[in-house]
């Protein structure tokens, strides 16, 4: 099968403007789902800071006060891990839209290599054969490479996630216990 130069040239260039716009989608919605989690909070946070100051200018009670700026607090501090927890979903999402573009644009590439090393073993002058088989053997170990590397880092990436969980574990754990003593404390005063 022989292509000719300018049908060869516009596949390639199609190719790569597909892969361009594979590539970008994710990215983009990424993006966007990140700026609409950051409307979300901060309507949120304005809203409870609002409700939080009005519960204090209305308290007459300081120790009332305290315990209100405590439970703020914490909640602030709960708010703040889902937030985290928000964003490494979001990031996941991105990250596996992402490999999955770049796994089929990679594919897609292979099989056009492929096709390429055919329509040159086939129109190949004689005694060419040794240079088509070293190029192909190089493509394999380049193929291998990359999928060594894809493993890798879908692992570290794995591993990062999993600490992060741990993170944000440890510290819905402690929160609480950290904030009890200075809860009992304004107890009292409040008799």
């Amino acid at each position: 099968m022989s292509v000719s130069a300018p049908e060869q040239f516009r596949a390639n260039y199609q190719a790569g403007v597909a892969a361009f716009f594979a590539l970008t989608k994710p990215v983009v919605e990424g993006v966007q789902a990140v700026i609409d989690l950051n409307v979300q909070a901060s309507k949120a946070a304005i809203a409870e800071s609002e409700a939080t100051l009005k519960g204090a200018l209305e308290s007459g009670n300081p120790a009332e006060f305290l315990t209100q700026q405590i439970g703020a607090s914490q909640q602030a501090a709960a708010k703040a891990l889902s937030y985290g927890r928000h964003l490494v979903d979001i990031a996941t999402t991105t990250q596996n839209e992402l490999i999955q573009a770049a796994q089929a644009q990679s594919g897609e590439n292979e099989q056009r290599f492929k096709d390429f090393s055919e329509g040159l073993t086939q129109n190949a002058p004689v005694g060419v054969e040794p240079f088509v088989a070293a190029m192909n053997s190089t493509f394999a170990a380049v193929n291998n490479a990359a999928e060594t590397l894809r493993g890798v880092t879908r692992q570290a990436i794995e591993t990062a996630q999993s600490g992060f969980q741990n993170v944000v574990a440890s510290a819905q754990e402690v929160a609480p216990v950290a904030v009890q003593p200075v809860a009992a404390k304004a107890s009292p005063a409040k008799a």
